[in-house]
């Protein structure tokens, strides 16, 4: 009886139950390693860059070049993962990242590592992202049920954002240990947790698939008509490209804040760049415990637009580094809610056949067009300076926000105007594919 007490007593959390599952808690603890790995290899990538060349132009060009392929392969990429079997996809999509890490390792220990080859090897593996993210995604719900989709999404979320927190710290500490080509091979450790798994359990099948026969052309023109007729799934779209474009670019300003607004130097920018983590991480762990309470996930969607906008406005305003970090950690939190948001929107509005085309649209918005608001903010804030680029900025987001609420969200074809489009009972194919 005691026993039984007991057991009531530490009962595993609802919105936690996922972790139970031994398939997806395998995989989501090698995922968080893997997670771990690219932070530690970004840290160690970064600082070798710049000790090199001490050029901040070419420490850019290694980050353009991993996000880049998004803009001319990403929606490609989709039709790619709506053919093919997802979790093989994964498994070749891991095993070149971990060979490209071996290999910036290995160049890097017989010191015959140049720059254009971190920039090649970063091009090749932004090549390969543009399956592996929408491919990783839709995987998610072919290995949990359709009712812990959300529960599902979330936590893929919160292992990530956990990951951002701790991993540069632990790849700040691996350099002084084990030096740059340590991170490099630690990294390419990481991603035997999620091969491993991949090769040997047995996961949920991909149900269905587009016709090999078909164009590809065709299979792309499908997924972008469906998204353009979706009412819904178009605004949910339109609303992350909103936050995306113009709130994102933070934090590349983050730099100036710490100089030139609260001057306290790198010290400062560390306690920002914290800052915006916890948020991140509060992020992921409000949407895993508010998906099964949330009853209108778009309404919480055009919230967290419009609230991260007018953190922005706020934290440009601001001259006191405590304030403006508890600001920061709202605007992390926004950020990462909405993305969260709009891949759970996407996954449970989209038919399953359907759902790496549409998902690799997001892709797109994400890491495609998303990075030149980076640099139209970089331009800007040259002209009128950091703290009135990013105050425009938010404006802009909590302005485009609503208006994109008025003129989009008046009713969902084929689900009853007011029902939550979240909800896995609305999630129909509504919208015809002709």
């Amino acid at each position: 009886m005691n026993a039984l007490i007991v057991k009531r007593h530490f009962q595993t959390p609802a919105f936690l139950r996922l972790l139970t599952d031994k398939t997806f808690g395998i995989f989501l603890f090698g995922s968080f390693l893997s997670s771990m790995g690219f932070w530690i290899q970004s840290v160690g990538q970064g600082w070798q860059v710049l000790q090199m060349t001490n050029s901040a132009l070419l420490l850019g060009l290694v980050v353009f070049a991993a996000t880049a392929p998004n803009i001319l392969f990403s929606l490609f990429g989709g039709v790619i993962v709506d053919r093919l079997n997802r979790r093989w996809l994964i498994t070749v999509v891991q095993i070149v990242y971990m060979v490209t890490a071996l290999l910036l390792g290995v160049l890097t220990t017989l010191h015959l590592i140049t720059v254009w080859q971190i920039i090649a090897l970063a091009l090749l593996n932004g090549i390969f992202s543009c399956i592996g993210f929408p491919a990783w995604q839709a995987f998610i719900g072919d290995l949990v049920p359709r009712e812990d989709l959300k529960q599902g999404i979330a936590l893929n979320s919160v292992q990530f954002n956990l990951s951002r927190v701790i991993g540069p710290a632990v790849g700040g500490i691996s350099i002084g240990l084990v030096g740059i080509a340590g991170a490099y091979y630690l990294n390419a450790l990481s991603y035997v947790f999620v091969i491993v798994p991949l090769l040997v359990m047995k996961f949920g099948v991909q149900s269905s698939r587009t016709s090999a026969k078909q164009r590809v052309l065709k299979d792309l023109s499908e997924g972008l008509r469906y998204t353009v007729q979706h009412k819904v799934l178009r605004m949910i779209l339109l609303l992350q490209l909103v936050i995306a474009f113009l709130v994102y670019p933070f934090a590349a300003l983050l730099p100036l804040f710490a100089r030139d607004v609260f001057h306290t130097g790198a010290i400062g920018l560390g306690e920002l760049n914290s800052a915006v983590g916890i948020g991140a991480l509060t992020g992921s762990l409000l949407v895993v415990m508010l998906t099964r309470r949330m009853v209108n996930g778009s309404r919480m969607l055009v919230w967290t637009c419009s609230i991260g906008g007018l953190a922005c406005v706020a934290f440009s305003m601001m001259f006191n580094i405590q304030i403006a970090c508890s600001l920061l950690v709202l605007v992390g939190v926004c950020m990462v809610m909405s993305s969260t948001i709009a891949n759970t929107a996407v996954q449970t509005l989209v038919p399953e056949a359907m759902r790496g085309r549409v998902l690799s649209i997001l892709a797109l918005i994400i890491f495609g067009i998303a990075p030149f608001g980076n640099l139209a903010s970089g331009w800007v804030s040259g002209i009128i300076g950091a703290q009135h680029t990013l105050a425009i900025g938010g404006v802009l987001c909590f302005v485009l926000a609503l208006l994109i609420c008025v003129s989009q969200v008046k009713f969902t074809p084929g689900v009853p105007d007011g029902e939550d489009p979240l909800n896995p009972v609305d999630a129909t194919s509504a919208v015809s594919v002709r």
